[in-house]
């Protein structure tokens, strides 16, 4: 990707995702481009540096600001940035805008209290005792507003789930991950404004789990290490259906076809 032109994009994209209450700012010099995110709904911004050598890792370096941050916490915060910066791949299309969409713009979103660091290194579940992932299923009449589809995929990163949403008519919202961050999910989820919202399958083992706990990517958990999580948005039916036959057949596609959703064939 040629620097200028490619960050020039790249800024686009991610003021273009953006939610009303955050604004973007930037300075461009001969060497380097500085832009911040700041937010009324938090009390964190962002500030974020891309040297020459765009899009090399290297380039880019990025600070989480607060106003009454201690030196403590803010030690934390840049051994935090470091550990996203290393999911940094320089080959994809928008690696600055998939960083920031994926890692730190969820840090400014109401979707609860403002989030603090996480300690250097917490006590994490024995590796030979692995969570059996759970799964769950949200259908609402429709799914169209960009600020509802922009708060899905902010909050079911923040929770590291895997999972996709389906827009148009009707809505629908699929998510893979621990049973209490599922939990916490569907409470946010349903404390928005919907029409015609239902739980369609609540919290439950994923069926092909349940009696086997060997680690099996990235369904083996939503935290801990486990798994980063993965959230992806599509148009079709057919496109959830195939979605869901790729990670557990038929019988995970039955989640939906259960309810009379793609019966007929899974197109539309």
């Amino acid at each position: 990707m040629e620097p200028q032109h490619g960050l020039a994009a790249e800024l686009e994209l991610v003021s273009a995702s953006l939610l009303p209450s955050e604004i973007l700012h930037s300075h461009v010099s001969a060497d380097h481009t500085v832009f911040s995110v700041t937010s009324d709904d938090s009390q964190l911004s962002l500030s974020v540096t891309v040297g020459q050598g765009f899009p090399k890792k290297e380039s880019v370096a990025v600070e989480i600001k607060g106003g009454q941050m201690g030196r403590d916490e803010a030690a934390g915060w840049i051994d935090w940035v470091q550990s996203k910066l290393g999911d940094w791949d320089e080959d994809q299309d928008y690696p600055l805008y998939e960083a920031m969409s994926t890692h730190f713009l969820p840090l400014l979103a109401p979707v609860g209290t403002t989030p603090s660091p996480p300690p250097s290194k917490s006590p994490a579940l024995a590796p030979d005792v692995p969570t059996v992932p759970h799964h769950a299923l949200l259908v609402s009449h429709h799914l169209l507003a960009p600020s509802k589809r922009k708060d899905l995929h902010v909050l079911s990163s923040s929770l590291s789930l895997i999972g996709f949403s389906k827009t148009g008519h009707p809505g629908i919202m699929y998510a893979i991950g621990d049973l209490l961050d599922l939990e916490e999910w569907i409470r946010e989820v349903k404390s928005w404004q919907w029409l015609a919202l239902r739980v369609r399958l609540a919290p439950v083992p994923v069926p092909e789990e349940a009696g086997n706990v060997v680690q099996k990517g990235q369904e083996t958990g939503a935290r801990g290490g486990k798994g980063r999580g993965e959230w992806t948005e599509m148009e079709k039916v057919g496109e959830a259906l195939e979605w869901l036959r790729k990670r557990g057949g038929e019988g995970r596609a039955k989640v939906l076809t259960d309810i009379g959703i793609g019966a007929g064939g899974g197109k539309g």
